[in-house]
């Protein structure tokens, strides 16, 4: 299946010719496809494709019609974001699956809702997001994963039940994603090419772990510079355990480490080894976080159009309010007043160079 790439002008063209039922249902992606958050996105896509994949070729929606993408990059940026969302409402996308980053997303809410356009993230994970959405708020902006502050709540009562930590340093980046875990002021600029300073004065403190909250570039020199300067500190937060860092758990670099996720590809339901076996076919990886969010996100909207026989935004829209879904991990989920489905928090740990799931834990 070739998944096409569709411009403002292609749509318009497609979408005014042919017979109705003929009409490719066109989906927008806003997603960072280049800058900090690259990669991610190209991860985010693999799920994306595959979700596409599987409903065009077990025949598409509403008699056939099958689905197609418009993606544009938003660039980890508010303003780049606003402009792929007046884009995406231009070209009279049915729903966005998107912004990838919370910065990114909500600059695109207020877009989306006035345009009657429904937008889901299993990856933007700021808090102020679960706040804005919701009937008598933002009807129209939805989330699967769990908010940052959710899942500090299910860490945080986690290692206090299990007392495994007793002080902890926290590292964070100067954005809305480092700030959205923490209360604390000491934050690093994004894209900070030397950590020494910080990792010399956490040496010296010897807290019991590092609790992180950063993406992309910075979390990977972190946590590499942190190996090569021989920091040996459990890690937290919400440092990803696999991934780009595959390299410095095997390396024993952090052996012990728990932090809070959306995700694991070793969660034991027959829906995510059937998941993990096609991406692992298609991409010769595990999925990741972003995987499952593009993934399940591209589900539930084509759920809705099937459920509101519909493309018009506020049928589909009300279709997601009143659906039960079940995720690629085996739990099924409801929207909330709040518009939110991010009920299961991951919390990952590092035993023996290798990461497994610590708990799932079902948060309010």
């Amino acid at each position: 299946m070739r998944v096409k790439f569709w411009m403002a002008t292609a749509v318009a063209c497609v979408l005014g010719a042919g017979p109705a039922m003929a009409q490719p249902i066109v989906i927008g992606v806003s997603t960072p496809q280049t800058g900090v958050a690259a990669v991610a996105s190209e991860w985010e896509m693999w799920g994306v494709n595959l979700a596409v994949e599987e409903i065009n070729a077990s025949g598409g929606l509403l008699g056939g019609r099958k689905i197609e993408l418009m993606v544009l990059d938003n660039k980890c940026n508010p303003s780049e974001a606003v402009n792929v969302a007046n884009k995406l409402v231009e070209a009279k996308v049915v729903a966005i699956e998107g912004a990838h980053c919370s910065s990114a997303h909500l600059a695109s809410m207020k877009i989306v809702a006035d345009a009657k356009i429904p937008m889901i993230t299993g990856i933007a994970s700021n808090p102020q997001i679960t706040e804005l959405a919701g009937p008598g708020r933002n009807e129209y902006s939805f989330r699967i994963s769990p908010s940052d502050s959710a899942m500090m709540d299910a860490l945080g009562i986690y290692l206090g039940n299990k007392k495994v930590f007793k002080t902890v340093a926290i590292i964070g980046e100067d954005t809305d994603f480092g700030r959205g875990g923490v209360v604390s002021t000491d934050f690093h600029p994004q894209n900070a090419p030397d950590f020494t300073t910080i990792l010399t004065r956490i040496q010296q403190r010897r807290p019991d772990a590092i609790a992180t909250f950063q993406v992309g570039g910075d979390s990977i020199n972190f946590l590499r510079q942190a190996m090569q300067l021989g920091v040996r500190i459990p890690y937290t937060g919400r440092v990803e355990l696999g991934g780009r860092n595959q390299p410095i758990i095997e390396a024993g670099g952090m052996e012990k480490s728990i932090s809070a996720w959306t995700y694991n590809a070793t969660i034991d339901a027959p829906q995510n080894k059937a998941f993990v076996d096609k991406i692992k076919a298609k991409y010769n990886s595990e999925p990741y976080l972003q995987t499952w969010g593009g993934y399940d996100a591209i589900r539930i909207v084509a759920q809705a159009i099937k459920d509101a026989n519909s493309t018009e935004g506020p049928k589909i829209k009300d279709a997601i309010k009143a659906m039960k879904f079940t995720n690629v991990m085996g739990k099924t989920v409801t929207f909330d007043d709040h518009n939110s489905a991010g009920r299961f928090v991951v919390l990952q740990t590092v035993v023996n160079k290798k990461v497994g799931v610590a708990d799932i834990v079902e948060v309010k």
